[in-house]
């Protein structure tokens, strides 16, 4: 079974912030129909919990799923996971599913500073590095755009535009390549 973010059960000095986990699934198979009920119920239960923020499901091929579960704090994160009905749920899983590793708990910029096929350190890097790096990478975007966008188009298309190009690119283009090139720097406290 592999689940893919956790830092630990400890609650942090910024708990306050939102939290995400991330569980990483690959069916077993013949299991599919199985596993989308079981996925089903446990994107109801997660719902139900106190201060869930939502929910998001992405598949790579076939039988590779992550569930993507946020909440308004850590803490509350952590009294879902530890519920008597949420272990019984992700152990009711592991019928349906293999997991991949331990869950992964994020609260911020972090889940773009990972790389895929290299598996997530406890903690992310530090807040400056990261802000740092999206900088860098945001930075000739906006010069560029700037220059690029027509002045005369309305505000909303401008804003518009200025604003979902970069995204994309951060979440698609550049950070992906950025993080790979930069892991040993932006995780060397980790080691």
């Amino acid at each position: 079974m592999r689940e893919v973010v956790m830092e630990g059960t400890k609650v942090h000095a910024d708990c306050a912030r939102p939290a995400k986990i991330v569980l990483e699934r690959r069916v077993r198979p013949g299991a599919r129909p199985a596993f989308t009920r079981w996925l089903e119920e446990l994107m109801a239960a997660a719902a139900s919990a106190p201060n869930h923020q939502g929910s998001s499901v992405f598949t790579v091929g076939e039988d590779d799923f992550y569930i993507l579960l946020r909440f308004a704090t850590q803490g509350d994160l952590e009294r879902w996971q530890a519920s008597a009905g949420t272990a019984e749920l992700l152990h009711r899983g592991d019928e349906h599913a293999l997991a991949s590793g331990q869950a992964h708990v994020r609260s911020g910029l972090e889940t773009w500073f990972t790389v895929p096929g290299r598996p997530a350190p406890p903690m992310p890097p530090p807040r400056w590095k990261m802000a740092l790096v999206t900088w860098l990478a945001l930075l000739p975007q906006a010069l560029l755009l700037g220059q690029i966008i027509p002045s005369g188009l309305p505000v909303l298309v401008r804003v518009s535009l200025a604003t979902a190009i970069p995204v994309a690119m951060l979440t698609w283009v550049l950070m992906p390549r950025l993080t790979k090139l930069l892991y040993g720097w932006l995780y060397a406290r980790a080691k």
